[in-house]
């Protein structure tokens, strides 16, 4: 299999079906630029249709930070040059920060490796992600507030509905950082691990828990849990979702087949690759 080329991002199948992409901006603590941004999306547009990749892994390089937000260095050059693009589709694709914090109908598992600090563009990636592993020294927060600008990639709407008015307020109105353990007290965090933990092992080993699992399952199911966040009713979510393109492919492919027969023999069963969708990623 052909990974893509990429400037800013180190790319490798750690695990078969698992992609680990690794943000490679150590100097600037990971904080992604706008190319960076678009590279990120188009990596993981290539992940969503590539039929071999069941699960995705994000890190950072450099042991000090997971993704450091926007690179605000590189967006004070622009806006004292009098450019001010912050916010509009020049500075990151319609998916968000990192073509993630504000993708929509995904279906790939997203695992955050979190190693230091993971701030405002960061978290709003963490947030994202289906399972999040971080250090104990790891730092989550979104500090916009304190530099002029807002939470204007997803991760602001993600977090409210994820906690309490209260907590979100507190998080999002202070700016203060907090730590690995207060995140996993909100429920925002699956797993604190030690400093001196391998983070993208951690990671892994819950990779290779979802891996386990029969693609075409895990797949509808991410979908149906997104669509239950998207979508205002739950009635209407669960019969958009079984009426899905995606839905029919589950129902089709030889997964669901392989799964039942597996079980009905007492056998381990033997997952193939899930057929493909018809409509490719329209993300």
């Amino acid at each position: 299999m052909q990974l893509p080329s990429a400037e800013y991002f180190l790319l490798s199948i750690p695990e078969a079906h698992v992609l680990l992409i690794t943000i490679n901006r150590p100097k600037q603590f990971n904080a992604l630029n706008p190319e960076a941004n678009f590279e990120m999306s188009r990596i993981l547009d290539w992940a969503e249709d590539t039929d071999e990749i069941w699960c995705i892994i994000l890190t950072g390089t450099g042991g000090k930070a997971f993704c450091a937000g926007m690179d605000l260095v590189n967006w004070n050059k622009d806006k004292s040059s009098g450019v001010n693009t912050q916010g509009s589709g020049e500075t990151m694709p319609p998916t968000g920060f990192g073509g993630l914090s504000n993708r929509g109908l995904a279906r790939k598992p997203v695992i955050a490796a979190v190693d230091g600090y993971a701030l405002g563009g960061g978290t709003e990636m963490a947030l994202a992600c289906n399972i999040i592993v971080a250090t104990k020294k790891s730092k989550f927060g979104l500090p916009e507030v304190k530099r002029g600008v807002t939470i204007a990639a997803g991760g602001l709407a993600r977090l409210a509905r994820a906690v309490s008015y209260q907590v979100v307020s507190e998080i999002a109105l202070t700016g203060r950082h907090l730590t690995a353990e207060e995140f996993k007290k909100y429920d925002l965090v699956n797993e604190v691990v030690e400093n001196d933990v391998d983070i993208v092992q951690a990671a892994l080993v819950w990779a290779k828990k979802i891996i386990a699992n029969s693609p075409d399952a895990i797949f509808i199911t991410k979908f149906g849990i997104m669509l239950a966040m998207e979508r205002a009713s739950m009635v209407e979510a669960t019969n958009e979702w079984m009426n899905s393109e995606e839905a029919i492919t589950w129902r089709n492919g030889a997964n669901l087949a392989e799964g039942l027969n597996a079980f009905a023999n007492k056998r381990a069963p033997n997952w193939k690759n899930p057929a493909p969708l018809r409509k490719k990623s329209k993300l």
